[in-house]
C-alpha cells in the first residue's frame, strides 16, 4: 500500500487531487483541517494497493535493490587489514590522520590504563571518551529520522535499518520527504517493495506530521527517509531545522568514513546544533582512514550508533563497540596493487 497527504483550501479540491494523482481506487485515510497563517488548509491522507502514477511520474519502474554478493561484516573487514604481533598506537593514529588533540588525548589516557595490550588500551581509553548507543532492536521511544549531507547513504542506511527491526518482528512504516531529487522517492520504493513495507510521502513539516501520526496507528516502528542537506547552505538547513521543529523525532546523521576530518567536523558542529545526539559512519569498506569517526564523536558530541559496511542492504548497520572501534584503528590496511595493463 503507498500513502500520500494531499492538501487543498476545501475537501473538494483535495479530493480532486486524489482522483487526479492515485485514481478513483483510491482510500481516503485521514481528514485533517487546518488554520496556517489565517488561511484555512484541509489535509487528506489516501492510500492505494498498487503503485499509482504521479503528477510528475518516474520516467522509470522503482528499482530492485541488489542483494549483497557477499555479505561483510566488521570481522571479515580485519582480515583484509595486515595481522600484527605488535601494534604501535602512535604509528596506528598517525596513519588515520588525527587531530593532535584527539590522538594525545587517546595516548594519555590509554597510558594511564595499563592494560594488557595496545589495543585493550586504546579500547578502554574509547570507553572512556566516547559514547557507544547502538540501534537495538527495542522499539524506539520516538520515529527515527536519517539526515545527513548529500550523497552520504541516507536511504540505504534507512532500509538498513528497517530491515533490522522487520527481522526482529516488528512492523515498521517508512516515510520520505525526499520528493525533489530525482529518483530518491524511486529508490526508496524500491526498498519498501523488497521489505514489504508501506511508504508515505511527505513534503512538508506538516504534512510530516499527520503522516507520522497516521503510521503510529499500524507500525512499531518509523523511519524517515531524508534529502540531503548541505551543511553549509544556511537556507537549507533552517528547512531541515523546521522539519525537526515540527515533529518528536530523534534524527540520526550519516556521514561516510574516509572523509576530511576538517570537513568531518564542521558537518558534526553543524548538525549537533540541531539536537543530533547520534551517528552512523557508513561506508566502511570504501575508506582506510576514519579519523572523521572520531572527529565527529569528539566536536559534536555524539554517540557512536553503528557503522555500515557496504552499499548492500544484506549487509545491515552492524553495532559498534569500544573493542570493535579499537580493531578498525589498529589493524593497517593492505595495500592492493592495481594493474590496468593487459596480459
Amino acid at each position: 500500500m503507498k500513502l500520500k497527504i494531499f492538501s487543498a483550501p476545501d475537501i473538494k479540491e483535495a479530493l480532486k487531487k486524489v482522483r487526479e494523482t492515485l485514481g478513483d481506487d483510491a482510500v481516503i485515510i485521514d481528514t485533517v483541517e487546518q488554520t496556517i497563517g489565517g488561511k484555512k488548509i484541509v489535509k487528506v491522507t489516501a492510500a492505494i494497493e498498487a503503485p499509482a502514477p504521479r503528477v510528475n511520474p518516474h520516467k522509470n519502474p522503482a528499482p530492485a535493490p541488489a542483494s549483497a554478493p557477499i555479505k561483510k561484516s566488521l570481522r571479515e573487514l580485519e582480515e583484509e587489514y595486515i595481522a600484527r604481533e605488535t601494534v604501535d598506537l602512535v604509528s596506528s593514529l598517525n596513519h588515520h590522520g588525527l587531530a593532535d588533540s584527539i590522538k594525545l588525548k587517546l595516548l594519555d589516557l590509554g597510558q594511564s590504563l595499563e592494560c594488557e595490550t595496545p589495543e585493550l588500551t586504546l579500547a578502554s581509553a574509547l570507553e572512556s571518551m566516547y559514547h557507544f548507543e547502538p540501534i537495538t532492536d527495542l522499539i524506539p521511544v520516538r520515529p527515527i529520522m536519517i539526515i545527513g549531507p548529500p550523497g552520504t547513504g541516507k536511504t540505504i542506511t534507512t532500509a538498513k535499518i528497517a530491515s533490522q527491526f522487520i527481522l526482529n518482528g516488528k512492523s515498521v512504516h517508512l516515510i520520505s520527504t525526499d520528493v525533489f531529487r530525482t529518483g530518491g522517492l524511486a529508490q526508496l520504493e524500491g526498498y519498501a517493495s523488497v521489505l514489504k513495507v508501506n511508504m508515505t510521502e511527505a513534503e512538508k513539516p506538516e504534512d510530516l506530521l499527520i503522516a507520522i501520526k497516521n503510521a503510529k496507528k499500524v507500525a512499531d516502528v518509523i523511519i524517515i527517509d531524508t534529502m540531503g542537506y548541505n551543511p553549509y547552505s544556511e537556507r537549507e538547513m533552517t528547512e531541515l531545522h523546521s522539519f525537526l521543529a515540527a515533529v518528536d523525532v530523534e534524527p540520526i546523521l550519516v556521514a561516510p568514513a574516509g572523509i576530511d576530518p576538517f570537513e568531518a567536523r564542521e558537518i558534526s558542529e553543524t548538525y549537533a546544533a540541531l539536537g543530533v545526539k547520534r551517528f552512523i559512519t557508513c561506508k566502511i569498506d570504501a575508506a582506510r582512514r576514519y579519523a572523521s569517526m572520531l572527529t565527529i564523536a569528539e566536536n559534536g558530541k555524539m554517540a557512536f550508533a553503528g557503522v555500515g559496511i557496504t552499499p548492500y542492504l544484506g549487509d545491515g548497520i552492524e553495532p559498534l563497540d569500544a573493542l570493535k572501534l579499537a580493531k578498525l584503528l589498529t589493524r593497517i590496511p593492505k595495500k592492493n596493487k592495481i594493474s590496468f595493463e593487459s596480459e
